[in-house]
């Protein structure tokens, strides 16, 4: 279900590429812009946090619950896909395809070369995209929105010689598993909290 999820996000990128129909120019601008140290740097895990994170705190001043629920689980999803992606790419130590020598699979490993799979930009961002709730309306395309920007930041790791396909696939796989975990969890913790305030409230004889 998740793989299908995330390949459904390449499938509405291509499919949005070629409805576009730019011109050369255009499309060597799009290309530029995909492969730019920029949009690599603001969507390594730690980026993605931050932004998340700091963006939930901006959401705090606001009487926007929604909005403050969807940021609080992106941050705590891009947070925990970013410790599992860390810990998986020096287990796995695959070599990166700019790598000019090594062993495809070196086994664990902390350089730099070797930490392929998975992709940590397409884990984070997909955890985010992943956060988005489903239903109906704006709240539907901006969920087609998070996956198409997955797509995206899949392309982006591909073209820099940066991943395989396989560790995009991977690593958007995995953002999207912990995204689910953490909506999953969500239900019984404000059960748990809203139990805590309610018992807090009791007269003593009753506790």
């Amino acid at each position: 279900m998740l793989a299908s999820t995330g390949i459904k996000g390449l499938l509405a990128y291509r499919a949005l590429r070629k409805m576009n129909k730019p011109s050369a120019k255009t499309t060597q601008n799009k290309e530029n812009f995909v492969t730019s140290s920029t949009l690599s740097k603001a969507t390594t895990p730690p980026s993605v946090v931050a932004i998340t994170g700091s963006a939930y705190a901006l959401s705090k001043m606001t009487h926007a619950p929604k909005v403050q629920r969807f940021l609080l689980k992106s941050t705590l999803s891009a947070s925990v896909a970013g410790l599992l992606n860390a810990g998986l790419k020096r287990l796995i130590g695959r070599k990166r395809p700019r790598a000019e020598s090594g062993p495809e699979i070196k086994g664990p490993a902390l350089k730099d070369k070797f930490n392929s799979m998975p992709s940590g930009h397409a884990s984070a961002v997909a955890a985010v995209a992943g956060s988005i709730p489903r239903s109906s309306g704006p709240l539907l395309l901006a969920s087609a929105a998070g996956l198409a920007a997955t797509a995206v930041i899949g392309k982006s790791r591909t073209m820099r010689d940066a991943h395989h396909l396989s560790d995009v696939l991977v690593g958007s796989c995995l953002g999207f598993g912990v995204a689910y975990a953490v909506s999953k969890l969500e239900k019984p913790v404000e059960d748990e909290v809203e139990s805590r305030k309610q018992s807090s409230h009791l007269p003593n004889r009753f506790k």
